[in-house]
């Protein structure tokens, strides 16, 4: 479909804001629709059909014909949604293993010796890898995991972007997992 109206000068002009908000009126609710093909949580849909919106906003220079914007935006769509999906993926074994070591998970009384034992050593590497941290890493992780905050709530509690918290939380991740590779080994 022809964006009618839409139009630049030249192939390096951006268009104007306008303009974009037309494009982002007419394409975000579809966009939505689209990402939640790729990931279950609508919130996070709209957040990536956000994103998406924002980089084309910031790189329209870049999209020389507008009639190829309808593909530009679903495959940004489905490449950004299936990054986020490969994220979340690789996550969730220390996202069980932080549940794991949470105390009120435990049952001394159908563990043995060697079990709690275990059990504490990784408590202990675990509390001594987030303390290891950055500041703002550790803080906006332990919000994250421990508070049960959102990213959009973190965002909002330390005035930062909810993109920043999901990169903060991945890199917060990606150090826990390379701390204590020796404990998700064991499983």
């Amino acid at each position: 479909m022809p964006l009618i109206g839409f139009h630049k000068k030249n192939e390096d002009d951006k268009i104007g804001m306008e303009e974009f908000q037309k494009i982002f009126l007419e394409y975000f609710p579809s966009l939505c629709m689209y990402a939640s093909k790729f990931v279950s949580d609508f919130d996070v849909s709209k957040d990536i059909a956000q994103e998406v919106l924002l980089k084309f906003w910031e790189e329209n220079h870049k999209l020389r014909n507008l009639n190829l914007l309808k593909p530009y935006l679903y495959k940004s769509i489905k490449n950004r949604a299936l990054n986020y999906n490969k994220r979340h993926k690789r996550i969730e074994g220390l996202d069980k293993l932080l549940l794991e070591s949470n105390p009120n998970h435990f049952d001394i009384e159908t563990n043995d010796a060697s079990s709690f034992l275990s059990f504490s050593e990784l408590k202990n590497d675990l509390e001594n890898a987030i303390n290891e941290l950055p500041a703002q890493r550790r803080k906006i992780f332990m919000l994250s995991r421990f508070e049960q905050l959102k990213h959009k709530e973190i965002a909002l509690k330390l005035n930062i972007s909810p993109k920043t918290v999901e990169t903060q939380i991945y890199r917060s991740l990606s150090y826990l997992r390379e701390k204590l590779k020796h404990h998700l080994n064991k499983n």
